[in-house]
């Protein structure tokens, strides 16, 4: 195993066990055997939940028009499922793998059971849902309130880095503008300065 990797999980191990003893995170997360997704891989994944120790995947659906719309980016050292845990119907959102990554497979079978009699994995997950919650906010605010260059002024702030990483296809598609408005607007905002 690379030995980043394994630094990786090691971290995470010990900043999860303050919430789970160490024999119940190994039943639910399986730390041993890391899962590698290759670039451009779709995971559309009914009842399966991972744990991102490297790379950067992007959550998206199709519009009714078949549009491809960039809903949110996971990286490294956070966690996505589909909506398993809180409802029985299929999700509409997929992920892609923007980079190679590497995932820890989550048993949310195990989950869900650890999660009724554990009040400090229950109160992990209600922190991850606020957290998941206050993003959903920010964002849908600023997509009404704030225009297209101030909203990708914003992204940049809240995801140093990412352009180096991301396609401007789905920067764009996250904004809601075009990929030709995103580069006018890069291009102004290089001129200003």
């Amino acid at each position: 195993m690379d030995v980043s990797i394994q630094a990786r999980i090691q971290e995470n191990i010990i900043k999860y066990t303050k919430y789970i003893d160490i024999d119940t995170l190994g039943s639910i997360v399986d730390v041993n055997h890391p899962i590698t997704i290759p670039k451009g891989k779709l995971i559309v994944a009914e009842e399966e939940a991972f744990f991102l120790l490297s790379g950067i995947f992007r959550g998206f659906y199709l519009d009714k028009e078949g549009n491809d719309i960039t809903h949110h980016f996971i990286f490294e050292n956070q966690s996505y499922a589909s909506n398993f845990l809180t409802t029985d119907k299929p999700q509409v959102c997929s992920y892609e793998a923007l980079e190679d990554c590497v995932v820890l497979s989550i048993n949310t079978r195990k989950l869900r059971e650890s999660m009724q009699i554990n009040n400090q994995l229950l109160w992990l997950y209600v922190q991850k849902l606020e957290e998941a919650m206050k993003h959903k906010i920010i964002r849908e605010t600023s997509l009404v309130n704030k225009n297209a260059t101030e909203r990708y002024i914003d992204f940049k702030q809240m995801y140093p880095g990412i352009e180096k990483r991301v396609n401007q296809i789905h920067i764009a598609s996250y904004l809601g503008i075009t990929p030709v408005s995103l580069s006018r607007i890069r291009r102004v905002i290089r001129e200003e300065n």
